[in-house]
């Protein structure tokens, strides 16, 4: 791809540092762009051992759908293996979710980490897009984790 943009910085470097997996990718971009569209896709799961490539190649699959910008919008997020407070983990998801979907939405690049945008700047972008709709279910998530009283709920 001549004008490929890295949507987010993947972890392993430059796009052609990526090699091997062709079977994978192969499968997993049928999947994103035949089946999925068609609601004919099943779940998959991506197993293996630690350091295996699980991450590489779904970093690759999330810019090569998010250049694609067909009827897919791609979304990544990694979870942490450690404890964390419920609100804090929603609070991010949901942020993270509003920034892949508008970076999509926008053609607009992330953070080179992959690094949510703050509320500010996603309740200005939300505006610019104009769907009041998404805009006011962000809203009162927000009014949510402001009245959210914590505790010693935490996501393990």
């Amino acid at each position: 791809m001549e004008d490929f943009v890295c949507a987010f910085e993947e972890r392993i470097g430059s796009p052609s540092l990526f090699c091997g997996r062709r079977q994978e990718m192969d499968l997993l971009l049928r999947w994103t762009t035949d089946l999925i569209p068609k609601k004919l896709a099943k779940s998959r799961a991506l197993l293996g051992r630690r350091k295996s490539g699980k991450t590489a190649i779904m970093q690759r699959l999330f810019n090569i759908l998010w250049n694609l910008d067909g009827n897919v919008i791609p979304f990544y997020i990694e979870v942490l293996d450690q404890d964390q407070w419920l609100l804090e983990f929603s609070d991010e998801y949901y942020r993270t979710f509003l920034s892949q979907y508008l970076s999509f939405k926008t053609r607009t690049p992330l953070d080179k980490k992959n690094r949510p945008w703050k509320w500010g700047e996603l309740n200005d972008r939300l505006r610019q897009l104009g769907n009041r709709e998404i805009l006011r279910e962000a809203e009162n998530f927000q009014d949510d984790l402001e009245k959210e009283d914590v505790g010693d709920k935490i996501f393990k």
